[in-house]
């Protein structure tokens, strides 16, 4: 007998869709009325401030709901949310560069059950930390890492990581500059390996994993800083265009939590 999809989480990602739509206006009245200011990177994205706000407060609401129902019985359905349009070379190894998301903890677990990659980054994953993860610190780790990838493996690993570290460069992000790891194309260059750039984004209901620039098997002599500033590059030309993809972008500004200062160092 055929079994019919769950109605649970389409119904409750539409709930918040209207949700969404009563804390945009909210927030616009407050906009409109000067209470509160607009970051220059979303004031000058191309959209409306209201149609930002939609989003921002859209992508808050569902994450909400992802990260209990991902960890629920509900599990297995949450995973079908994501839909990857990323091309991955069949006969390489590869370093995934993503941006810090909303849908970290979704997309840890969906990186699990479809087998895409070690995730190296920090975090609290002790229980299947020697399946999915490294921190990229120390030469055990890289070694490890570098191997992984010249073994046909792929890695996932953010790339928007603004931190004091020994291997590092001073690049332009939203109209400031960042002390930024060069880490990701580090090791696509010591491993000689391809470096793809992934998106994730929320858009009718379903996370979309989207392909950014892609970098060949780099030269030796090349240099990881001209790297990292085409990918940072990019992630703000796509915040400017939906500042929800980026939880840096709006979360001090909602004041919803402390600020950004601590939330996207190390990887």
């Amino acid at each position: 007998m055929k079994t019919s999809k769950p109605i649970f989480l389409p119904c409750c990602i539409a709930v918040c869709r209207y949700l969404s739509l009563a804390a945009a206006a909210v927030h616009y009245y407050l906009l409109s009325a000067g209470l509160i200011k607009v970051p220059l990177y979303i004031a000058h994205s191309g959209q409306n401030a209201f149609k930002n706000l939609r989003n921002i407060w859209h992508t808050r609401l569902v994450r909400r709901v992802i990260s209990v129902s991902v960890r629920s019985p509900l599990r297995t359905s949450t995973l079908r949310l994501v839909n990857s349009n990323v091309p991955l070379p069949p006969d390489t190894g590869c370093v995934i560069a993503i941006c810090h998301t909303p849908w970290k903890r979704l997309l840890v677990q969906w990186c699990l059950e479809n087998n895409i990659g070690m995730v190296v980054g920090n975090g609290n994953w002790s229980h299947r930390k020697g399946r999915i993860q490294k921190k990229g610190r120390g030469f055990s780790d890289l070694r490890d890492i570098v191997n992984h990838l010249r073994h046909k493996g792929r890695i996932v690993i953010a790339f928007d990581c603004f931190s004091i570290c020994p291997n590092q460069c001073r690049l332009k992000f939203l109209g400031n500059y960042h002390d930024m790891s060069t880490l990701p194309a580090r090791l696509a260059a010591i491993a000689g390996v391809p470096l793809i750039t992934a998106i994730p984004r929320l858009h009718n209901g379903m996370i979309h994993i989207d392909s950014g620039p892609r970098f060949g098997v780099n030269k030796p002599d090349s240099d990881p800083g001209d790297v990292m500033q085409h990918l940072v590059s990019f992630l703000e030309s796509e915040i400017k265009t939906d500042p929800g993809i980026w939880p840096g972008a709006y979360y001090k500004w909602l004041q919803l939590t402390g600020g950004t200062k601590n939330r996207f160092n190390n990887h």
